[in-house]
């Protein structure tokens, strides 16, 4: 019996130190993770900067809080940038789930652009946690997520330093499944995100007198992409980065072969929106795949109901704008009815490839076929002509 306890307890021991063992290994694993993100964004024009990072002291997470974390981007073309501020930043696993990566965000947010823009963005709760795949425990190069959720609520946007309040959201859900190892026929990313309850600021809506008291009751997003991804795609992101935004020709050169490798592989791919304001429900989805010559190929479906409602809360809020409505209701005449239920509803299915393209059974043009040599290597933007307000073409003035 004696023998039997001296064996348990120095299991006991054993399974102890190895959890402490490996509670302290992902500790050190998060915190890298953590410096060579850092590293990353520093060598794409990012500073990154923090007064602090401290682990934590319970076996039974393993965390590290950053605290005072400043992300400031690269300039744009103006020279202009910004500073996103979190006073701490948590990066969390639980040894009850230790598949599941949690990233503790804080309720208070600062945004800050130039000189003169100053914006908070408060929250009552909110969080994001990722799935992790558990090879990427012991190997970095393997992509480390294969998807997470986002959630959070009664998000409040405010400007002059927090005192006005711009936008309130009552919540915010987003989901995604990652798979980079997807073949043909399978799904690589799967994206959904879905705002509820957006309103302006009663301020803004008074003055401005927007229809429907500023506010919209729902609006959704949500994307797919399938097939074989590049498999180099971090290094294409690094590239994209090292390249700066205004070389869109260099970008291309980098983008588009990509893009056209993935195409001629099964790539394919959907996207839908939906948008609740008011009395109308509007939809549209697409969806795009390409065949032997890597030409595209899909539908389009559109939708909306209570249109008429809808254009008069408008005009009856900006009578300047009845003219616009009223040729716009004009073109899309031949897709508009009226139903005793849904008032004046749209209803457009869209249907383009080689063909040709076509709304409800209908060619409406031909399709040209995508030039992806073209693509890849765009013509040189045109020299800026006399009169593009250079002052180039202004006589000299007499002294």
């Amino acid at each position: 019996m004696r023998a039997i306890l001296k064996f348990l307890l120095s299991l006991v021991l054993v399974l102890a130190l190895l959890w402490v063992g490996l509670w302290w290994y992902a500790q050190g694993r998060l915190q890298n993770g953590f410096q060579d993100w850092a590293d990353t964004q520093a060598a794409a024009g990012w500073k990154i900067a923090d007064t602090g990072i401290v682990r934590g002291t319970s076996p039974m997470h393993a965390v590290v809080t950053i605290s005072n974390l400043t992300l400031t981007p690269p300039a744009d073309e103006t020279g202009q940038s910004g500073t996103i501020t979190l006073p701490s930043l948590g990066l969390r696993i639980d040894a009850l789930n230790p598949l599941v990566f949690h990233t503790d965000l804080p309720n208070k947010i600062s945004v800050a652009v130039g000189e003169s823009v100053d914006i908070a963005i408060n929250s009552s709760s909110i969080a994001l946690s990722q799935n992790l795949d558990p090879s990427a425990f012991f190997n970095k190069t393997v992509y480390p997520f294969r998807g997470g959720d986002f959630s959070a609520g009664n998000v409040d946007i405010l400007a002059s330093q927090g005192s006005l309040l711009v936008l309130h959201i009552d919540s915010i859900t987003s989901h995604a499944d990652v798979n980079f190892g997807a073949g043909a026929g399978a799904t690589a990313l799967a994206v959904t995100t879905n705002f509820n309850g957006l309103a302006l600021s009663p301020l803004f809506t008074k003055v401005a007198q927007i229809p429907f008291n500023g506010q919209i009751s729902n609006f959704s997003l949500g994307a797919t992409i399938s097939g074989p991804l590049p498999a180099d795609l971090s290094s294409l992101a690094a590239q994209i980065r090292a390249l700066g935004p205004q070389d869109k020709a260099a970008q291309a050169k980098v983008v588009i072969p990509a893009i056209r490798k993935w195409a001629g592989q099964g790539g394919h791919g959907s996207i839908t929106i939906g948008l609740t304001v008011g009395p109308t429900t509007a939809k549209a989805d697409a969806n795009v795949k390409f065949d032997a010559n890597v030409q595209p190929s899909g539908t389009a479906d559109f939708s909306a109901n209570h249109l008429d409602e809808l254009t008069g809360a408008i005009t009856n809020a900006y009578p300047q704008v009845e003219d616009t409505i009223s040729r716009a209701e004009a073109q899309l005449s031949p897709y508009l009815t009226t139903t005793s239920t849904g008032g004046q509803t749209l209803g457009m299915n869209l249907v383009y490839g080689p063909p040709g393209i076509t709304i409800n059974g209908q060619k409406v043009a031909d399709m040209p076929p995508v030039n992806w040599d073209t693509l890849e290597n765009p013509p040189p933007a045109p020299a800026p002509a006399p009169g593009d307000g250079s002052g180039a073409d202004s006589p000299p003035v007499s002294q």
